[in-house]
């Protein structure tokens, strides 16, 4: 869940990648109103490099987990330097098979929507594709996706209390062909914990999970935090950190629909 920070440094960077020539601006109003069937068409395993995919599916299969989808209501309250944010967030995560997660989440300020993220993810986890959409812009961004995968350990999928989990990776714009941000991101598995520490409904224990990312330069970018729910095989986020900003989210109500 990028926090408004993020959302800004990819401004940036989409400027730098117009200029490396772009592809066509998706229109917001298809990505409000047709969301189902343009997620279909981009955030898919289909969508991400056959390289890459190669890398993420090596090794034995996970376990298919017991939804199709789930819908849930998160609050998130930031400290951006000092000043405070609150945000409401509806999101829909589905599964596509073998650990890949398909997620919408729309945000609100004051019971407005502003802004829709959908993504590609990885157990909920690690982003494979993502791209977000300001309700006020006659344009949605340009996705981000995963360009090469370098190190990848798939048994994230299905955490152990003590292991640690990494990723090496190199990102960009959509239409990027050079000049890709390289990321490293290490995943500590923590003691099992109560679900229901996470929301009141869930049932079964959790395994916290703590997410370093770092750059090339080995300092860090970000550090998020999860708790996988082991009976339903999939994770959800409930801090954010980097040296600007501090997040913590909380679910508010959740729907599974198996």
């Amino acid at each position: 869940m990028p926090s408004a920070s993020d959302l800004r440094f990819r401004v940036l960077v989409l400027a730098i990648a117009a200029a490396l020539g772009g592809c066509a601006a998706v229109d917001t109003k298809t990505v409000v109103t047709n969301s189902e069937a343009y997620m279909a068409e981009q955030f898919t395993p289909a969508q991400l490099p056959p390289k890459v995919r190669a890398v993420l599916e090596a090794g034995e299969r996970l376990p298919v987990p017991p939804f199709k989808r789930i819908r849930y209501r998160m609050s998130a309250d930031f400290d951006e330097e000092g000043r405070k944010l609150s945000l409401d967030a509806d999101y829909t995560i589905t599964d596509l098979g073998d650990g890949y997660v398909q997620s919408r989440s729309e945000y609100a300020r004051n019971g407005v929507p502003y802004r829709i993220n959908m993504a590609l993810m990885f157990a909920n986890i690690h982003l494979l594709r993502s791209q977000t959409s300001f309700l006020d812009r006659p344009t949605a961004q340009q996705p981000f996706e995963t360009k090469e995968l370098m190190v990848f350990d798939r048994s994230l999928g299905k955490p152990v209390p003590g292991r640690t989990y990494t990723m090496e990776a190199k990102t960009g714009l959509a239409p990027q062909v050079a000049g890709f941000t390289y990321e490293k991101r290490v995943c500590v598995a923590g003691t099992a914990v109560a679900a229901s520490s996470v929301y009141a409904g869930l049932t079964g224990n959790g395994i916290p999970i703590e997410c370093t990312k770092t750059g090339e330069s080995g300092v860090v970018v970000n550090k998020m935090k999860y708790v996988w729910i082991a009976d339903l095989g999939v994770a959800f986020q409930t801090e954010y950190t980097s040296f600007r900003s501090t997040g913590r989210y909380m679910i508010r109500s959740l729907d599974i629909q198996k």
